[in-house]
């Protein structure tokens, strides 16, 4: 982690060195809506899903609308790996935009470990991503059409900490403090042609809604290197997000 860590802070000053040209740091206030769900089929099997719907400039104009799903099984207790598809929809946004609005169609693999320490609830999740990445052309007639693909690979790495907050409750139910990063290598140089390709910290609270649904408030900051401005996006995000962690049947 101390290595991956190191990778982030170094990456806009190696790239520095090798141009005259300064990299500037801009920064975007950014909305993300978000729901997840966890829902066992089986004692082993269990489906996730997410959909956001992410705005910047204060949640004024369109950023990227995401639809992810996966079907996991249960290795050992705490351990599971599985596999699914994303789509993910990206519009020219902020004061770096791209040329176009951009598809993202993936297929992806996840391991992921939950563990206790002392009261804290651990999870390390890995994620691996095929991604055909394609540009939205505008024709004459003004119909919309995609580019050809261009393949790309990246991983990710998340570790995340939660725990109650003291003895502050709501329905009866513990709220929950939550400290989560995030950190995306690409694996290839269609993905912005740079190693590290973002980072995610966040933190915030979780606060139970029902026995099966708790909101989660963050506050994420999102570091994207653009390596085509010289310059890297440092986003403030407030995330939102609706969680449902089904009941085995």
């Amino acid at each position: 982690m101390l290595l991956l860590a190191a990778l982030c802070a170094l990456s806009p000053s190696i790239a520095r060195s090798q141009s005259t040209t300064p990299w500037r740091t801009v920064r975007q206030d950014h909305l993300w809506l978000a729901t997840f769900v966890d829902q066992p089929i089986t004692a082993r099997w269990a489906f996730l899903g997410d959909v956001q719907w992410r705005r910047t400039d204060g949640g004024q104009d369109p950023q990227q609308l995401l639809t992810r799903g996966s079907i996991t099984y249960r290795v050992a207790p705490g351990f599971r790996l599985g596999a699914g598809l994303n789509y993910v929809a990206t519009a020219p946004y902020g004061e770096l935009p791209s040329a176009r609005p951009l598809r993202d169609r993936q297929i992806f693999y996840i391991a992921q470990i939950n563990q206790k320490l002392g009261g804290t609830d651990v999870m390390h999740r890995y994620r691996f991503e095929n991604r055909w990445l394609a540009d939205v052309l505008a024709n004459a007639a003004g119909d919309d059409s995609l580019s050809d693909s261009r393949f790309a690979q990246r991983a990710r790495y998340m570790l995340r900490g939660s725990r109650p907050l003291g003895g502050l409750a709501l329905r009866k139910q513990p709220v929950i403090g939550i400290v989560q990063n995030e950190l995306f290598v690409g694996l290839s140089r269609a993905d912005r042609g740079v190693a590290v390709d973002q980072n995610r910290f966040s933190f915030g609270a979780g606060l139970p809604l029902s026995t099966t649904k708790r909101l989660d408030v963050l506050w994420l900051q999102q570091w994207i290197p653009v390596s085509r401005a010289r310059a890297s996006e440092n986003n403030r995000t407030l995330w939102l997000v609706l969680n449902h962690t089904g009941k085995a049947r």
